[in-house]
C-alpha cells in the first residue's frame, strides 16, 4: 500500500481509522446510495434523495453537547488525478459553504486493495463558539470520483463518523438507484407552506439554491416546488408547531422594507404595518459581518375572540446577497407565548440566523471595520438586572453590572438592595464572533455570535442595538448616547 502523509499529531487516532476505508466488511445489512454501500449510524436521522444522502444528530454524549452531519454526494466521472479531485471537492463543498474554514490542516492519502485512491482532509474551526471539525473524504477510481463531508461538534460523535466510513464500500459496477429513506422528514398535509411564485432551486439538507444554513434541532424538512420548509415537533405542553420556509431568490425592489412588506402581504393577506388595537410590528435591519444587508419584520396576526387579540406570530426575513433578494418566513404562536420564536422562551431565530450564508457571496466586512462600529457603551436592561459594556479602540473594554433584590420589611416598607460588579479585559471581533476576555479569568473567554442592528416599530424612528448570542442566551444591548 502506497501511503503519503503529512504531520498530524492532534488527530492521528481519528485519521488512522481511515486506513481500512472501503475495505471492511461488516455483518450488518447495507443499503445503497449511488455506488456506495453503507450502514446508517445508530441514532442519526437520515434523509436520502437521488442527489444527497445525509445523516444528522444533535445530542449529549458523555456529558458533552454535540452535533454532527454527514453528507454523501453522488459519484461523477473523474476529470483529473485523485489529488486534483480532492482539491476541487474541498473548494466546492467546504470553502464555498463556510467562511469559517480554510485549507485542510491535515491530509492523508491511501491506496486500497479495491483500486480506489482515498484522499482524506480535516480542518478544525469554531462554530457558534464551539470547537468543530470538518472532514472531507474523496475517493477516485475506476473512472469515477465520489465525495463525502462530515462536520462534527464534540468528541463523543467522532466515533460514529469513524464507524460509518469504516463500514462504507464502493462498487465499481453500474450506478445503482438509491434506496428510499425510511426516515425522511414530512410535513403534515394540513399544514402546507405558503406558496411563492418562483420555482425552486435544487437543494438538500441544510441548503437550497444559494442558501446555506443549519435548521433548528429536531425540525423536520419537507421539499416543495416553491421552496423547503422545516417544521418543529409539537410542543408537549401546548401542541404548538412552528415553521420556517426558505423560498428561492427573487427580484427585489431596491428597498428591503418594501420587499418584506410586499412578501408579508402576499403570504398572509394582511398589512404588517398596522398598529392599535393590534401589537406594533417590530423591524430590525442591519448588515451581516459577511457583507449582505438584511431586514427582519415580526408581526402578530390573526383575529382572536376579542379586539386586538392575535392567534399567530409571523416573521419575514429578506436579505440582499447580490442582485436578487432572499426570503425566509417563520410562523409560530403569538410571540409572548411561543416556545419557538417567543419572548419568554429561548428564541430559535438568532441561532438559525447566525448559521445563514449565501454561496458565491464574498463581500465580507473587514473585522476592523466591524469592530469600529461596536466602539462605545452598550447597556442591557432586564428585570432587576443591568449589564453594560464599553468597548475601546485599543482592544480593551470596561464592564459594569448590577443586580437588585427586594424584600418586604413591614407591611408598608419594601427594602431594595443593589449589588454592583465591575470587570475589565480585552475584546476582539472575527467574522460574526466577538470574544470578551476578562483580565482576572483569561482562561475562560466569553465567546458569542453578534449582530449589529437598528430596530424600529414604525420604520421612521430607529435605535441601534447590539445582540450577542452566547451560553447565556441572546442578549441585546442599546447604544448609550
Amino acid at each position: 500500500m502506497k501511503t503519503e502523509r503529512t504531520a498530524c499529531s492532534r488527530c492521528s487516532r481519528f485519521l488512522l481509522a481511515f486506513v481500512v476505508l472501503f475495505s471492511a466488511r461488516m455483518a450488518a445489512a447495507k443499503e445503497s446510495f449511488d455506488i456506495a454501500r453503507y450502514v446508517s449510524p445508530p441514532g442519526w436521522h437520515r434523509t436520502q434523495s437521488a442527489k444527497l444522502l445525509m445523516f444528522q444528530i444533535s445530542e449529549e454524549r458523555n456529558g458533552e453537547a454535540g452535533s454532527g452531519q454527514i453528507r454523501v454526494f453522488p459519484s461523477e466521472p473523474s476529470r483529473g488525478a485523485p489529488a486534483q479531485n480532492f482539491e476541487a471537492a474541498w473548494s466546492k463543498l467546504i470553502l464555498a459553504a463556510s467562511d469559517e474554514i480554510g485549507q485542510p490542516q491535515q491530509r492523508e492519502t491511501e491506496q486500497t486493495p479495491d483500486g480506489w485512491t482515498v484522499n482524506l482532509g480535516t480542518a478544525d474551526y469554531s462554530r457558534m463558539g464551539l470547537p468543530s471539525r470538518a472532514i472531507l473524504v474523496n475517493a477516485t477510481g475506476h473512472g469515477r470520483t465520489m465525495s463525502m463531508v462530515a462536520h462534527v461538534q464534540g468528541q463523543g460523535l467522532l466515533a460514529d463518523v469513524e464507524a460509518f466510513f469504516k463500514a462504507l464500500d464502493l462498487v465499481a459496477g453500474p450506478v445503482q438507484p438509491p434506496s428510499k429513506s425510511k426516515t425522511s422528514a414530512a410535513v403534515p398535509a394540513d399544514e402546507p407552506p405558503p406558496t411563492a411564485p418562483a420555482k425552486t432551486a435544487a437543494g438538500d439538507g441544510g441548503s437550497i439554491g444559494n442558501y446555506v444554513f443549519t435548521p433548528p434541532k429536531g425540525w423536520a424538512r419537507a421539499d416543495f416546488p416553491d421552496g423547503v420548509s422545516y417544521v418543529s415537533p409539537p410542543n408537549p405542553e401546548t401542541g404548538e408547531k412552528c415553521q420556517l420556509t426558505i423560498f428561492p431568490m427573487r427580484a427585489g425592489s431596491g428597498d428591503l422594507l418594501r420587499d418584506a412588506v410586499g412578501a408579508f402581504q402576499g403570504i398572509f393577506k394582511v398589512d404588517p404595518m398596522t398598529h392599535y388595537p393590534y401589537p406594533d410590528p417590530k423591524i430590525a435591519k442591519g448588515t451581516s459581518p459577511f457583507g449582505w444587508e438584511y431586514l427582519v419584520l415580526r408581526k402578530e396576526i390573526g383575529e382572536g375572540t376579542y379586539v386586538g387579540e392575535t392567534t399567530a406570530g409571523a416573521i419575514v426575513f429578506v436579505a440582499r446577497p447580490g442582485s436578487n433578494v432572499a426570503l425566509i418566513v417563520g410562523t409560530s404562536s403569538p410571540f409572548l407565548v411561543s416556545h419557538c420564536f417567543g419572548e419568554m422562551f429561548p428564541d430559535q431565530w438568532p441561532p438559525f440566523f447566525h448559521t445563514l450564508r449565501f454561496k458565491n457571496f464574498r463581500e465580507k466586512v473587514s473585522d476592523e471595520a466591524m469592530a469600529a462600529r461596536l466602539l462605545g457603551s452598550w447597556t442591557s436592561f432586564g428585570g432587576h438586572a443591568l449589564i453594560q459594556y464599553t468597548f475601546d479602540k485599543s482592544g480593551r473594554y470596561a464592564s459594569g453590572s448590577a443586580v437588585g433584590y427586594t424584600s418586604r420589611v413591614t407591611r408598608d416598607l419594601v427594602e431594595t438592595t443593589t449589588y454592583g460588579f465591575r470587570g475589565d479585559g480585552t475584546w476582539a471581533v472575527r467574522g460574526n464572533t466577538i470574544t470578551i476576555t476578562e483580565d482576572k479569568d483569561k482562561r475562560s473567554p466569553d465567546v458569542g455570535l453578534f449582530r449589529l442592528e437598528q430596530e424600529s416599530e414604525d420604520a421612521s424612528s430607529w435605535k441601534e442595538r447590539l445582540c450577542i448570542l452566547n451560553k447565556y442566551g441572546d442578549i441585546c444591548y442599546r447604544r448609550e448616547p
